[in-house]
């Protein structure tokens, strides 16, 4: 009965995760750019089973297989399926179509990933994302701006008809193991290997990419996590309710 109580808990704890990570997913439904997250769960503490059989009048334990006794979230990994890009007519509206990514620097000199493409120009003619870091183009420098810009499926930069730079897009040998850091952006890891310029990205300027959840699919999927839940949580009432019989009345027999 001490373990039903244990795998009853463990089963909420994984519902939890599911229901806080497609939560996640649900309140970025209109946040340009994102990747929804999926996670695995890993098994733990299996057990040999085993069936009584009888040969030459002798018992012997035969082994049939194993019982997985527990499960835990393992890990959370960006999926990174291509979003819909919507036209909006923004001169500095941006979106990539296939595996590549933006790269934006912060005032403090640190780089960072993205696929949110929806930009504007601040008051040092600066290219800037919606937080107001700083775009770049593939000689690793701040893209600037005296007039309008015009750029090209491959991310060529031209202003008044002269090419000045190409925008820096970048993949990963790994791209599924990045690591989210906030405001929609993505840090190399050991395991996502080092950034490698892109040239089969296609760039669409005057739109950007959605987020890449269904938020139909992700409203099934939470309520299907939140019904497990609950029966999880019956599995450990009535396990408490066997545990109270067993001690407070069998006992007394």
């Amino acid at each position: 009965m001490i373990r039903g109580i244990y795998t009853g808990a463990m089963g909420m704890l994984a519902e939890e995760a599911r229901v806080n990570n497609i939560s996640n997913n649900l309140a970025n439904v209109d946040t340009a750019g994102f990747k929804k997250d999926s996670l695995t769960f890993s098994t733990y503490l299996k057990k040999e089973i085993f069936r009584n059989q009888t040969e030459n009048h002798r018992q012997k334990l035969v082994p049939i297989g194993t019982l997985d006794s527990g499960v835990v979230l393992d890990e959370s990994r960006p999926y990174f399926k291509q979003g819909a890009v919507e036209m909006t007519g923004n001169e500095y509206d941006f979106a990539i179509t296939g595996d590549g990514f933006f790269s934006v620097e912060t005032a403090d000199g640190n780089t960072y990933y993205t696929r949110n493409g929806q930009w504007h120009r601040d008051g040092d003619d600066f290219l800037v994302d919606s937080v107001g870091n700083y775009v770049l183009n593939n000689a690793g420098e701040r893209i600037t701006i005296e007039d309008g810009i015009r750029v090209d499926r491959d991310g060529s930069l031209y202003e008044n008809g002269v090419l000045t730079g190409r925008i820096d897009l970048v993949t990963f040998p790994n791209p599924e193991r990045l690591r989210k850091v906030g405001n929609n952006y993505f840090v190399q890891t050991a395991f996502s290997g080092e950034a490698e310029e892109s040239f089969s990205s296609v760039v669409i300027q005057g739109g950007f990419e959605r987020a890449n959840v269904n938020a139909v699919e992700e409203m099934v999927n939470l309520i299907n996590a939140q019904r497990h839940f609950e029966i999880a949580q019956r599995i450990i009432t009535t396990e408490d309710q066997l545990l109270d019989a067993a001690v407070n009345r069998v006992g007394k027999v």
